[in-house]
């Protein structure tokens, strides 16, 4: 090679002497060195392809051929830049070593090459785990009339579709927490009078740990701080009775049962945490970029549940804000697992509850451990192992 060429992956032997036998020793270096799965070779075809250019073209791809016949480890491939296609002699002669695969374009070719690692990586580790859903193995058997959901399918054939309940936010906290996710502390303080709640709100802090978060305790009102109707940092008992007019103050249309005491949580990132039941696929895990702004960022990633903690690493390694896990500006990285447990742990309570819905978890508090600070599940119907008020006076059945 020449003096001036930059010894690289990718290497550019291209005007180093010799065409043929410049190339043929790069197949056979980077064919024979173990570091590679893949070897390509880029072919700029001019407008029109002349002759010259074709016959080139088809000693190259015979070299890459010849590099790589008795190597079954590394895979040929033959990219064309966008000035033009391959010619059908170059064409021929790929199908006559077998096929070797055709990209067209730099871009779309370099990114298909991970893609490929990647799904026959991921093809490895579910033959080695199974299915995430036993049943389906069984879906190929025939083509199904329905979607997964075999709720919707008898609510679609008896005309009858299933009204959603909103649980609220205490309920949810505690069915959460049965189902063991790590969930703050809440001592609920009913009362509508902030005067005479406040001896028992006080003991409340008390007994949590001050300083508090006071919250509305409203059936139906999903977006407290939207409203105004939660205080946080709330440290002494005159500040306690403050943040208890302030957030009734806020629900007063919202028919309030009283507010909730929770402990502040340590710092960390704000994350969301949320399963759904979709009607074709069935349950779904997602965890974002969480708190007041999850849905303006909407920096999200979804999985089919069940999944495990390992796959539940991977969501968080897909978000755009990925880099905000990992401590920025002096901040301590938070703990992947602790928030990859709650995850997989959600996946797991949506599937053991087929009356649920939705699960919505925002935020999460993210730092040495997770910990979820509010809670909220939308059921299709009265689950039995639970008793909620309906914030909608119905029966649901």
């Amino acid at each position: 090679m020449p003096t001036l060429t930059h010894i690289v992956n990718p290497l550019d032997p291209w005007g180093a002497g010799d065409y043929v036998s410049t190339y043929r020793t790069t197949f056979d270096i980077f064919s024979a060195c173990g570091a590679y799965d893949v070897v390509a070779l880029l072919h700029d075809f001019p407008f029109g392809s002349p002759p010259s250019e074709t016959a080139l073209a088809v000693t190259l791809a015979s070299e890459l051929v010849a590099a790589t016949v008795d190597r079954p480890e590394v895979l040929p491939v033959f990219v064309s830049l966008t000035s033009g296609d391959p010619t059908p002699e170059v064409m021929a002669r790929l199908d006559e070593a077998g096929g070797v695969p055709v990209l067209r374009g730099a871009v779309a070719g370099f990114g298909a090459i991970p893609r490929l690692a990647w799904w026959e990586g991921r093809h490895a580790a579910r033959v080695a785990s199974g299915p995430v859903r036993a049943a389906w193995t069984t879906l190929a058997s025939d083509v199904p009339a329905w979607a997964y959901d075999a709720d919707a399918r008898s609510a679609a054939a008896d005309g009858r579709p299933h009204a959603p309940v909103v649980i609220p936010e205490r309920e949810s906290l505690e069915l959460l927490r049965a189902e063991g996710l790590p969930i703050v502390a809440s001592v609920a303080i009913e009362g509508r009078d902030a005067r005479t709640m406040l001896d028992r709100a006080a003991a409340a802090a008390d007994e949590v740990g001050w300083p508090v978060a006071v919250k509305l305790d409203a059936p139906g009102l999903a977006h407290k701080s939207d409203v105004g109707a939660v205080v946080l940092g709330v440290a002494s008992r005159r500040e306690l009775e403050a943040a208890i007019r302030q957030v009734l103050a806020a629900g007063r249309d919202h028919e309030p049962d009283g507010v909730l005491i929770q402990p502040m949580a340590p710092a960390g990132v704000e994350l969301i945490v949320g399963a759904r039941r979709d009607p074709q696929f069935g349950p779904l895990v997602l965890v974002g970029i969480g708190g007041v702004l999850a849905e303006v960022l909407d920096d999200v990633v979804v999985r089919i549940a069940p999944i495990d903690a390992g796959h539940a690493k991977q969501m968080l390694d897909e978000l755009r804000g990925a880099r905000l896990l990992d401590g920025v500006r002096g901040r301590r990285g938070v703990n992947r697992t602790a928030v990859a447990e709650i995850i997989a742990g959600l996946g797991r309570a949506l599937e053991a509850h087929p009356a649920w819905r939705e699960v919505d978890l925002n935020p999460v508090i993210a730092g040495r451990e997770a910990v979820a600070v509010d809670a909220l599940i939308v059921a299709d119907v009265r689950d039995p192992d639970w008793d909620y008020e309906d914030p909608g006076g119905g029966a649901h059945a």
